[in-house]
């Protein structure tokens, strides 16, 4: 099975959405123009050659199944995103299967937690939620350090109008004014418990963020149970 998954496909860059000079979603199909068979909330493995990582590195993907193209966001910082993000539209890297099971396939309301590209797999699983049921009750806590750097603002904003039980809440850490509604600090976890009863709940950031999340949510009641969680490392 680790080897299915592990099969290495052609991806070809068929768009770039610059959210930030440091962050980037590349969308691609493979070399036919067909899709990966994949799941909302899982990820893939990227290759290079010539790198220190010849295993390849992992990314989420930002997209969900009923959509034209396939797509991960990426922060540069390190090899494989520099890598990344020196792509044109037209170039080739590798890829592996998807794979992962972030996604709870709950019918429970979902209260998601996430600070920069973290917001990949949680809008993964967001997006393939609300086009399954219009009225689904979700509620998004979304953490970045400034205005400037929220990747997929325009698309959750869009979607956030058009549903009546979708709500986003955006939090900037290091900007002193950021535009109306934005706040200003951390995410206030009293207030993610107060979103939703009987909520599951999908947290993804930093393994600092990731962790600090889910003890303040366990530490409020919430059964460690009803929260997924996903974690990124530089790369």
């Amino acid at each position: 099975m680790r080897g299915a998954l592990m099969e290495k496909h052609t991806a070809v860059v068929t768009g770039i959405d610059r959210h930030a000079t440091d962050v980037v979603t590349l969308y691609f199909t493979l070399e036919d123009g067909s899709l990966l068979d994949y799941a909302a909330g899982q990820y893939v493995t990227v290759y290079f050659d010539g790198t220190t990582t010849s295993e390849g590195k992992a990314y989420s993907l930002c997209t969900a199944p009923h959509e034209p193209t396939i797509g991960i966001t990426v922060k540069n910082i390190g090899e494989y995103s520099g890598k990344l993000h020196a792509l044109k539209r037209g170039d080739v890297f590798l890829v592996s299967n998807a794979y992962g099971f972030f996604n709870p396939n709950t019918l429970r309301p979902l209260v998601c937690l996430c600070a920069g590209v973290g917001i990949s797999p949680v809008w993964s699983v967001l997006k393939s939620e609300l086009r399954r049921d219009e009225d689904r009750e979700a509620h998004l806590f979304y953490s970045n350090k400034s205005s400037a750097g929220i990747a997929h603002l325009r698309e959750i904003d869009a979607i956030r109008e058009s549903r009546v039980r979708f709500r986003a809440s955006y939090h900037i850490t290091q900007e002193a004014n950021p535009p109306a509604p934005m706040r200003v600090g951390r995410i206030v976890l009293d207030e993610c418990v107060e979103a939703a009863d009987d909520a599951r709940y999908l947290l993804c950031g930093s393994v600092g963020f990731v962790t600090a999340m889910a003890r303040g949510l366990v530490e409020r009641g919430v059964a460690s149970t009803r929260i997924s969680t996903e974690t990124f490392f530089e790369s």
